[in-house]
């Protein structure tokens, strides 16, 4: 084991890198969906963003987890992405957050991320709004009216097998 110490924002922490690198499980393989794929590209394209990740040990490609919502309904709409990375170390002091290579970082003691480390480990979530960049055909999320059409198709049939 061999623990690297760096202190950000005044907070120390401590992290061991080779462990962190090493770690792969079914809960941190690259997701093939055309929301991670998109995350992943623009992380890869942000250079010095990949760098800072693999100090830490991490593979940008290799997330606990992807959030991902549009923030729009066409095909120029950014979307908000957020990924948990898992880190083996500490974070000594208070959680925090801050803005680099156009993202926001949040050092996370614990978050509700589905995971199966044991031992003391932190995240890395990184968060930003981003394009569509992908060369496919994006898939837009079901409109605010067809969900309520949707949901109007369902209370109905609902409604006929209640009064039978």
């Amino acid at each position: 084991m061999s623990l690297q110490t760096v202190e950000i924002n005044s907070v120390k922490i401590t992290f061991d890198k080779e462990k962190t690198k090493e770690y792969r499980t079914d809960f941190n393989k690259s997701c093939d969906c055309q929301d991670c794929r998109n995350y992943y590209k623009h992380i890869e394209e942000n250079k010095k963003l990949v760098e800072f990740l693999s100090e830490f040990g991490i593979d940008y490609n290799c997330t606990e987890e992807v959030f991902s919502w549009d923030l729009g309904n066409d095909n120029n709409s950014l979307i908000h992405h957020e990924g948990y990375y898992g880190v083996f170390g500490k974070i000594e002091g208070e959680e925090f957050d801050f803005e680099k290579f156009g993202v926001k970082f949040t050092f996370q003691k614990g978050a509700s991320v589905p995971c199966d480390r044991t031992g003391e480990y932190f995240w890395i979530c990184i968060e930003g709004d981003f394009p569509y960049i992908l060369d496919e055909e994006r898939d837009l999320p079901i409109s605010l009216s067809q969900r309520n059409q949707k949901s109007n198709i369902v209370s109905k049939i609902k409604s006929i097998f209640k009064k039978n």
